[in-house]
């Protein structure tokens, strides 16, 4: 836990002003690749909202921030996708029960742990929340990519991208990756890709680190793409990934990779 608070710093210095000034937002936006860090680091955040800040009341914090480590505190409600999408229902669900009043007379808080995939049903549902907020209830959302959120829904959050201590520390190999990958002729240099990432194993974090290099480099035209197609590319990625969790045919899915990416770079 306390990495988290080293790492991402200027967010909790962030966070912690907002409250002393008592200008917490109703939602938040949080951006970030390190899907693998962000739970320890909602779980800090989580403690900042929901803490009383006095000395009189130290004992019961302690008690709450148990809660919230161990995830049963009842107020506060996760939800990802069902499946492909985050559903209308779930989100009807959640409406149901934030009607009634907070079990410890605090905040009541809701976290989508993949705002990407809010479809426009569930979106639009979501935003009778959004809309018009209530000042006990808080969204925190979770997303690797702001652009990939519905417009109405990002609209109406305060967005937040955690900074990266990794960003500087990639590898050459994974830049040398993504130079190949990214460039116009991607697919003539097929039998050299496979020589960085010869298995589906390997591919897995090969593929991971490039698209976490191209996200934390989305806004200095890498390779002289644009926003726009760096987007698209960590979106392909995001699908290869998720089609090599599967026994599939690797070479095959490397060639539908370099063959998306390519229409992207043309």
């Amino acid at each position: 836990m306390e990495d988290v608070l080293v790492e991402q710093k200027d967010f909790f210095d962030f966070i912690n002003n907002e409250k002393k000034k008592n200008k917490l937002s109703h939602a938040y936006l949080i951006e970030t690749c390190d899907y693998d860090k962000v739970d320890n680091l909602i779980i800090e955040f989580l403690k900042i909202l929901l803490s009383s800040n006095t000395v009189d009341n130290e004992s019961d914090d302690i008690k709450l921030f148990h809660l919230i480590e161990e995830k049963t505190y009842p107020d506060i409600k996760y939800i990802k996708a069902d499946g492909s999408s985050i559903k209308k229902e779930q989100l009807i669900n959640l409406m149901d029960e934030f009607k009634n009043k907070s079990m410890y007379d605090n905040k009541q808080v809701y976290i989508i742990e993949d705002a990407t995939k809010l479809n426009m049903s569930s979106a639009n549902t979501m935003l009778k929340f959004l809309e018009e907020p209530e000042d006990n209830i808080i969204a925190i959302l979770i997303a690797n990519s702001k652009y990939k959120v519905i417009d109405t829904i990002l609209s109406r959050c305060q967005v937040i991208t955690l900074k990266s201590n990794e960003k500087n520390d990639f590898s050459d190999e994974t830049k040398k990756l993504a130079e190949m990958v990214c460039s116009n002729n991607n697919f003539l240099l097929f039998d050299n890709i496979l020589e960085i990432i010869p298995d589906r194993v390997t591919a897995l974090d090969k593929l991971k680190d490039l698209e976490k290099y191209l996200f934390y480099e989305k806004n200095n035209n890498l390779f002289d793409l644009t926003l726009k197609k760096n987007i698209s590319i960590i979106s392909i990625l995001e699908e290869i990934i998720e089609k090599l969790n599967y026994n599939v045919n690797y070479k095959l899915i490397i060639d539908d990779l370099l063959i998306s990416i390519l229409e992207v770079v043309k």
